[in-house]
């Protein structure tokens, strides 16, 4: 059996990266047999969070992993359990039913595959001890788009979350099982831009560090590039994934970029006099305000 190496999708939370993984996935990358809303296996999402609770970390605390990583004695264990739930039969929640019966195992995949999960930027060398010719693909976007989308979504799981609450608070109150599982703050401080922006820093540059340490066996591109130049671009990430295409498939995935979004931060006053407070910042990782 012909076995193919993983393309792993890195970059930092908004950025991107879902809208990429499912124009992969259309095209012909199979990025696994149960997906999220943001085309993430939830059995990756599984062991990444693992991975994230063996160092105290969270998505938006991610710098403990790093702790994880220079521990001599803890490292290699963790990395020889993800090489053998990865080889077992829990892989099946990845392949799904009729792969995992052709492959037994991630490690036995004969088509072009890959994930996606922004936390794999800090876990990354975890999963190149597992899959060592892995490839890997970075996507990044501007910081300040980044940083208000953050901003925007935790506002709507919190409103959310609070006015489901109080419609039923007897029940959450008096429910014997509690405390309820979710909270009322989605990741409380990326309602603030300068800390989403900070967290884009880091996740933007832990990828860029990774894509330049690992040379042909990476790919960087942008996102606004992507949206602007998707004839362009497209054929070489496809290419990358190990997808050979015709043209007519090619333009059907090209088809499905929408440019208009693009740099959304330039029409909205406050972001825009944000952009040009921090223009530092995001001069340091290729953007201008």
């Amino acid at each position: 059996m012909n076995r193919k190496e993983p393309t792993i999708i890195v970059g930092m939370h908004r950025s991107g990266t879902s809208m990429l993984t499912s124009l992969l996935g259309e095209s012909g990358v199979f990025i696994g047999g149960k997906l999220t809303r943001n085309s993430e296996s939830t059995f990756m999402n599984r062991l990444n969070y693992w991975v994230f609770q063996q160092a105290s970390a969270t998505w938006d605390k991610p710098a403990g992993i790093d702790d994880l990583l220079v521990h001599d004695e803890v490292r290699p264990y963790v990395g020889q359990y993800l090489a053998g739930v990865t080889r077992g039969p829990a892989s099946a929640h990845f392949l799904g039913l009729r792969r995992w019966l052709t492959y037994r195992s991630l490690h036995n995949v004969a088509e072009p595959w890959g994930w996606k999960d922004p936390r794999t930027t800090y876990t990354l060398p975890l999963w190149l001890d597992v899959f060592p010719g892995a490839r890997v693909l970075h996507i990044k976007r501007h910081g300040v788009d980044v940083a208000q989308s953050l901003r925007v979504r935790h506002r709507l799981a919190s409103t959310q979350a609070i006015a489901r609450y109080k419609r039923r608070k007897a029940l959450y109150d008096n429910n014997p099982m509690a405390p309820k599982r979710g909270g009322f703050g989605h990741a409380p401080a990326t309602a603030d831009l300068k800390a989403g922006l900070r967290l884009w820093q880091a996740y933007t540059e832990r990828a860029s560090y990774h894509v330049h340490s690992l040379g042909e066996q990476a790919l960087e591109l942008r996102y606004e590039d992507l949206l602007s130049e998707p004839d362009r671009l497209l054929p070489g990430v496809l290419g990358f994934c190990g997808l050979e295409l015709d043209d007519h498939a090619i333009q059907s995935a090209i088809d499905r970029i929408r440019p208009s979004r693009k740099y959304a931060f330039e029409s909205d006053p406050e972001l825009a006099a944000f952009a040009r407070k921090h223009r530092d910042a995001l001069a340091t990782l290729g953007y201008t305000a």
